[in-house]
């Protein structure tokens, strides 16, 4: 995972839209959109709103199921963060889950617990991580 700073939209008056996510992600703009679409099919009811988190985050990507948070998109250069938080079941059921790396399972239980749950950060920038991502996405959607 790389550490790396806030999304690249920073001007609160300026939403980011389709053209210019693409722009900054570049070849991590396609994966963007494959995960987009794999939550379009398999989630019924899931929105998507921007958001604008105060002058240190900048715009993000918020994903809601019946007003519960999903994941968050945040746009970087040339790749985009994805903040996950997992309440106490899931994030049990992903630390013993064979199928997620490693290294998911170690960013899980090496976060702070808090009473929403547990949130990590996961940086994409190619396809072949997709499918960790979306058995996640399946974890917490279950749980």
């Amino acid at each position: 995972m790389k550490v790396s700073c806030l999304s690249v939209f920073e001007d609160k008056t300026v939403m980011p839209d389709e053209d210019m996510v693409s722009a900054v992600l570049g070849s991590s703009s396609s994966v963007w959109d494959e995960l987009h679409g794999h939550i379009a099919d398999n989630y019924p009811n899931v929105i998507g709103e921007w958001k604008h988190y105060g002058k240190a985050a900048g715009w993000t990507y918020k994903l809601l199921s019946k007003k519960r948070n999903l994941l968050f998109f945040v746009p970087m250069a040339a790749h985009f963060r994805l903040r996950i938080v997992l309440g106490k079941k899931a994030s049990s059921c992903a630390q013993n889950d064979n199928e997620l790396p490693d290294e998911i399972k170690e960013s899980i239980c090496a976060a702070t617990p808090y009473a929403e749950g547990r949130s990590i950060d996961i940086d994409i920038d190619h396809r072949e991580q997709l499918d960790a991502i979306k058995r996640l996405l399946r974890i917490k959607y279950d749980n």
